[in-house]
């Protein structure tokens, strides 16, 4: 008795072929939206983005006013901090409001990357559910196509649309793990560049204004 109702294992085969270029259009997606949020968790430490001896160095450079080797190990070394730096250093003859404003310039084009990356996964988080809920209208138009249908076809109906359901399914999945990766790395972005504006602003002020 128990057996008799147990319910049915769901085929992922046949759930793939009812809409296959659905399926995998959103596989694609969050495959994508995966490796964005891996990536960016692995490049974007403050060891990477800012390293100490890199910082150190720089330092020392500034304090003992080698403007030119300060510029060049900018260079030689390109990271956030360093390209910040260097548009300071660029600058700083022409007084201190340019110079400020070249550095938040050049901090906000130098940070363009990170922000298109989440603003990447916010897209897959809004086009995902809307791709599903597309697979699962298309799905239910076929299904009831054909008015024309005889009794003994009412349950391959219903089959049909349970199948047809499951591109909205896998769509909510998908936004879902996007918006939890987009979350997660702007915490981390927003917390990266808090510090490495910090850290930039301390520079700074061992750099003179004429």
């Amino acid at each position: 008795m128990f057996l008799a109702n147990a319910p049915q294992m769901i085929e992922l085969q046949k759930v793939f072929s009812s809409a296959p270029l659905i399926y995998t259009l959103l596989g694609s997606m969050s495959i994508a939206a995966m490796a964005l949020w891996f990536y960016t968790l692995a490049t974007l430490r403050l060891k990477a983005v800012i390293p100490e001896a890199f910082k150190e160095g720089l330092r020392a450079l500034l304090e003992q006013k080698e403007w030119e080797s300060a510029k060049a190990m900018c260079l030689r070394q390109p990271n956030l901090l360093g390209s910040i730096i260097q548009a300071g250093l660029s600058t700083r003859e022409l007084g201190p409001s340019v110079m400020v404003e070249a550095m938040k310039s050049e901090g906000k084009r130098a940070s363009s990357p990170l922000w298109q990356r989440l603003s990447l996964l916010n897209e897959i988080a809004v086009v995902a559910p809307m791709l599903g809920l597309l697979g699962t209208v298309i799905g239910m138009f076929y299904a009831f196509y054909d008015i024309n249908r005889s009794a003994e076809s009412v349950n391959a109906l219903f089959d049909g649309l349970g199948v047809a359901v499951g591109t909205t399914v896998a769509g909510l999945i998908v936004a879902i793990l996007a918006m939890v990766f987009s979350i997660t790395m702007k915490y981390r972005m927003v917390k990266t560049l808090c510090y490495v504006e910090n850290e930039a602003t301390m520079l700074s002020i061992l750099i003179p204004r004429p």
